[in-house]
């Protein structure tokens, strides 16, 4: 129970740094770890894989609250969540819908030729016939 304890004083201590309501650092700590990720992973934060840790903490977090309040407070948990993941997944969604916005250029697409030593250069040669052992053409 000490870690409980512990762990709730952080949040508190968290949640004092940021304007009220608490919703506010759910969403700063929520684009913290996004952004982190990003960093820590060496992804581009327009991949799924970087919301990853954002969605896994803030389950771990609500779980926590759970056992630290003796029960699941529904209206409470669902808003944190919304709040935790709302802008992490919607500049992802828009970093990966609109590449423009990376400030990056789409690569040309490569244009495919056979190399030289593969062109078929005149035409060509005629291929024998084979003989099966019964004396037919195959």
């Amino acid at each position: 129970m000490e870690f409980f304890q512990h762990y709730e004083a952080a949040v508190d201590w968290v949640v004092n740094l940021c304007p009220p309501p608490d919703k506010f650092a759910h969403t700063y700590v929520g684009l913290l770890i996004w952004v982190l990720t990003g960093i820590v992973t060496r992804r581009p934060l327009y991949m799924a894989r970087t919301l990853l840790p954002v969605i896994g903490l803030e389950l771990v977090n609500e779980m926590i609250d759970r056992v630290a309040h003796g029960g699941w407070m529904w209206h409470d948990t669902l808003a944190d969540m919304a709040a935790t993941w709302f802008w992490p997944f919607v500049l992802c969604f828009c970093l990966r819908a609109f590449p423009a916005l990376t400030g990056h250029k789409p690569r040309p697409k490569p244009v495919l030729t056979p190399s030289a030593q593969h062109e078929i250069k005149g035409p060509l040669a005629p291929v024998p016939p084979v003989r099966a052992t019964d004396g037919h053409d195959v």
